[in-house]
């Protein structure tokens, strides 16, 4: 059980303020608790909004931000150009010389759309949860990951024009012309110039791009392949055919690109990369290339920090989570060295966009420190990402909208548009807070607010993919505040509180970062002409959760028919004619059995944990006050925060396990006492017996 007595330390506003709204209850608050320096969940939260402020096309009204509005909605309708051949058959079937390339994110605070970057913003965003499992579940916005993995995804999947036997014909992978698109200081959602598209072929290919893309498809399957197998699915059917094209067709081809992201003849880095995410995707072999000394075969890596074309290092950090191979740890180490290594008190940042190159530094760092917060690479880190949240000279966050103060001057039409012809250079400061875009920010140099000092104002997609690996995890490392950002979202009028992300699968994440995934389990069969169905609405819960068992359709059969479970690990309570509460009691599997008056006989099974750590009712790694409220609204306002309660924080299964410290009756308000007791230091241990 991890921080149980750094209560000072840990304890943030929402937690004290909520629990003085229990104290009517006989609660008290102790005298010297302070607030947390920095609040690591909020910050991973927030920066998920950078995407919205960025989204491109239709349903962009209404959604997640008040302030943005659906913008070049007329690339549904956008000239195919000069392609012919096949892919203009692949491209238009219909002949009409149209093609529908709307949707998708912008790329910074331009409004071109690149598929190179939107790959690896969506790769990086799906490795920073890999790295750090469950971390966006503690952080309160797992819903929110997967939406915006969705919308990257789904973008690269349509403008990916496969042809009838399910390879690549012909991809978009850039729509607009970016000197044209400069020449505009206005928000996207007034514009009406043309936007070309510039195609990728078998004959003028971008391997690095096709690869990237499979890399972003591929990573977006990883976290969604228990919410959504078939969407993860159709991701994987997509990479696998990019990531075949890029190395059939091998090319470097730039148009529309090169001004901008000037890629390279080497793709075998994001080539290793998408192997990589397909094989712990359990849709490809396993990847061959084990780097030693700046070295990952063929002398093909030359120095350079992770970023949108060199991902050698996220490729290292993925293998050494995935297999414990210390080869990529030491390769991280050795590379991390090179580039001027992290230290407590020196920031590490040089360069256009320096944020982001320091982020992606501390990627490196985290994953040596392998998870031990004590570690000095840990710390090293941390410092990092401190100073970018705030903790510097300027006293500026560069993630905009955290903490207290922030750059105003950026360079990001759609937030700041201007207020005349000049654009940037009139330098206005910016009309809406675009919560969670992360700046480039200070350098060597020094910094500089100014609007068109791009180099220090502006964000970009992979800007905030690197600090997505970062921050997860420094978050998993040091912790948060989950409820700070809906909070947040509440006061903010650039949030919209109200706009529903989704409904992902359910996540428990244990201290040793195990998850279950609820999930509903369903036996159809046929007895006398007449189907039932026993439905299990939790298969995997742990000692002292529940679970609900419930018969359909032939219901009225139940009673003459046998049902039979294990006795020794689970208890069924009749709670109506048709349905039954199974409640774990012991470690182990379980297997629960209907038998009908015929011999048909069906099962379900479920699989009981152990794994209570008393006392962390909302399941976030640490014991705090936050238990202490979330015991309180769930048992005052149930349908709200209890078990199968409607707010995204509500308390779990596991949660009501480990929130039971007294050990008596399960979970009631005699636990939200105790506990609270135990954090002032009148009780030392927990459970508390006796």
């Amino acid at each position: 059980m991890r921080n149980l007595h750094k209560l000072s330390a840990k304890l943030t506003a929402f937690a004290a303020s909520a629990v003085m709204a229990v104290t009517s209850a006989g609660f008290t608050v102790p005298a010297n608790v302070n607030a947390a320096d920095n609040n690591y969940y909020e910050a991973l939260a927030m920066s998920l909004y950078m995407y919205d402020a960025n989204a491109c096309g239709k349903g962009i009204t209404d959604g997640p931000l008040t302030w943005r509005g659906d913008c070049h909605t007329y690339d549904e309708n956008a000239s195919i150009g000069s392609l012919g051949g096949s892919e203009k058959a692949a491209v238009d079937p219909d002949g009409d010389g149209k093609v529908d390339v709307s949707g998708g994110f912008h790329d910074a605070g331009d409004h071109i759309k690149f598929n190179l970057t939107i790959g690896f913003g969506i790769s990086s965003l799906a490795l920073s949860e890999y790295l750090n499992p469950g971390i966006y579940e503690k952080a309160g916005c797992k819903d929110h990951l997967i939406y915006e993995l969705k919308w990257g995804a789904d973008y690269l999947m349509k403008t990916t024009f496969l042809d009838g036997s399910g390879k690549v014909a012909a991809i978009a992978h850039v729509v607009a012309n970016g000197g044209q698109d400069h020449s505009y200081w206005s928000s996207p959602e007034v514009q009406t110039y043309e936007r070309p598209i510039y195609w990728l072929t078998a004959n003028s290919n971008n391997s690095a791009v096709c690869c990237e893309m499979a890399a972003g498809l591929a990573g977006t399957a990883y976290i969604v392949k228990d919410s959504d197998p078939e969407y993860s699915a159709k991701c994987i059917k997509y990479a696998k055919a990019l990531l075949e094209f890029g190395q059939q067709h091998v090319g470097n081809e730039g148009g529309g690109l090169a001004d901008f992201y000037g890629t390279e003849a080497q793709y075998q880095d994001e080539e290793a990369m998408a192997q990589a995410w397909l094989w712990v995707c359990d849709a490809g072999s396993k990847p061959t290339r084990v780097p030693k000394n700046k070295d990952y075969g063929g002398s093909q890596y030359d120095g350079w920090v992770y970023c949108w074309n060199k991902v050698w290092q996220g490729y290292s950090a993925l293998m050494y989570k995935a297999t414990g191979e210390q080869a990529f740890a030491d390769e991280l180490k050795v590379e991390l060295e090179s580039q001027g290594d992290l230290k407590v008190g020196t920031y590490n940042a040089d360069g256009w966009g320096a944020s982001r190159y320091n982020c992606a530094k501390q990627m490196d760092a985290i994953a040596i420190a392998n998870g031990d917060p004590d570690a000095d690479y840990a710390k090293a880190a941390k410092y990092q990402m401190d100073h970018i949240l705030g903790d510097n000279s300027l006293g500026y966050s560069f993630l905009i909208g955290y903490g207290s103060k922030w750059p105003v001057h950026i360079h990001h039409r759609a937030a700041n548009p201007g207020t005349d012809a000049n654009g940037a250079s009139s330098n206005p400061s910016a009309k809406y807070t675009a919560y969670g875009l992360l700046v480039g920010g200070d350098d060597k140099s020094g910094y500089q607010d100014q609007t068109d000092k791009y180099q220090y104002t502006e964000g970009a997609l992979d800007y905030n993919g690197c600090f997505a690996i970062a921050c997860a995890g420094i978050a998993n490392l040091y912790g948060g505040d989950a409820s700070a950002m809906p909070a947040l979202a509440k006061s903010a009028s650039e949030i919209n509180e109200n706009f529903k992300f989704g409904n992902s699968s359910p996540v428990v994440t244990t201290t040793t970062s195990t998850t279950t995934t609820t999930q509903t389990t369903t036996v159809t069969t046929s007895m006398n002409g007449s189907d039932f169905e026993m439905v299990l609405d939790n298969d995997k819960l742990y000692i002292g959760g529940t679970a609900t068992l419930t018969f359909t359709k032939g219901a009225d059969l139940i009673r003459f028919g046998d049902l039979s479970y294990d006795e020794n690990v689970i208890t069924l309570e009749k709670k109506s004619s048709d349905s039954f509460t199974v409640k774990a009691i012991a470690e182990g599997s379980a297997m629960i059995s209907f038998t009908a008056p015929t011999g048909q006989t069906k099962s379900v099974k479920l699989t009981v944990g152990a794994g209570i750590d008393f006392g962390d009712s909302n399941c976030d790694g640490s014991v705090d006050f936050a238990d202490v409220v979330i015991i309180m609204q769930a048992l005052a306002n149930p349908d709200k925060y209890g078990l199968n309660g409607s707010d995204t924080h509500h308390i779990t299964s596991r949660g009501i396990a480990n929130a039971d410290v007294n050990l008596k009756n399960g979970m009631t308000g005699d636990d939200a006492l105790c506990l609270q007791q135990y954090l002032l230091g009148i009780y030392k241990t927990l459970p508390i017996q006796g």
